[in-house]
């Protein structure tokens, strides 16, 4: 076992051990090192969270969500057509010119803000390889036990599932700015056990003139004050 002591010599100290090896050293690397020591002893601590939120914009006709990609029935989309398969498992052409299937507005800002406040964030695309394919990822509402089986597959330690839709408040007849307004509500489970860590619904209300970019600043403030009431609620579940 190698014992380390500080020896001051010529302005400058120097570590020894027992084996008559030498390494000089300063003060202010030492001190970086005890100041970082424990953001790196609980990097790994740290809770990964899986965001599936449901998203409904304005000018989308259905919500759109990520996991359903990974259903039996998920098939090949193109920019103007697409398959929507129903529960029975019969296929029927629709327009989705307009639909997206990236990730919602809001869970983007969602993922901002966990991230902000030291949680770590599932990326999907790294994970897909891992998620199974099921007929139970082909609803909007996915059961409860399939979205923890999920986030076991991918390694989460928490799971937040939620919807987001976007609306266009009554027209004003003498201006060309539309007022727009947003819903979201979440909850946050635990994956090893269930425990609802948090939980919440929020609204955000925005103005432009452009319907689409109203719809995403009402859906990103109403995102961003319930991340942070949901952050709380779960800090004081967490204990931290």
């Amino acid at each position: 076992m190698l014992y380390l002591y500080f020896k001051k010599e010529e302005g400058l100290p120097k570590m020894r051990n027992l084996n008559n090896i030498t390494t000089r050293i300063s003060i202010p690397f030492l001190l970086i090192l005890l100041l970082l020591a424990p953001r790196m002893a609980t990097a790994e601590d740290r809770p990964k969270v899986m965001f599936m939120i449901a998203e409904q914009n304005i000018g989308d006709k259905i919500f759109t969500y990520w996991w359903s990609r990974y259903s039996r029935h998920a098939a090949v989309v193109t920019p103007f057509t697409g398959v929507i398969a129903h529960e029975t498992g019969v296929e029927r052409q629709t327009d989705i010119q307009h639909q997206r299937f990236d990730f919602s507005v809001g869970e983007t800002i969602l993922k901002e803000e966990f991230l902000n406040t030291g949680f770590d964030v599932i990326d999907i695309a790294s994970v897909s390889d891992k998620i199974k394919v099921s007929e139970a990822y082909g609803v909007l509402d996915i059961a409860k036990q399939a979205t923890l089986e999920l986030g076991k597959d991918v390694g989460a330690d928490i799971i937040v599932t939620g919807k987001i839709i976007a609306r266009r408040d009554p027209i004003d007849t003498g201006s060309n700015v539309g007022t727009y307004g947003a819903d979201i509500t979440a909850t946050a489970f635990r994956v090893k056990d269930g425990l609802v860590l948090a939980s919440g619904r929020e609204s955000g209300v925005a103005r432009h003139i452009s319907e689409i970019t109203g719809g995403s600043q009402a859906i990103e403030r109403a995102s961003q004050k319930l991340a942070k009431k949901m952050i709380e609620q779960m800090n004081t579940k967490l204990g931290k």
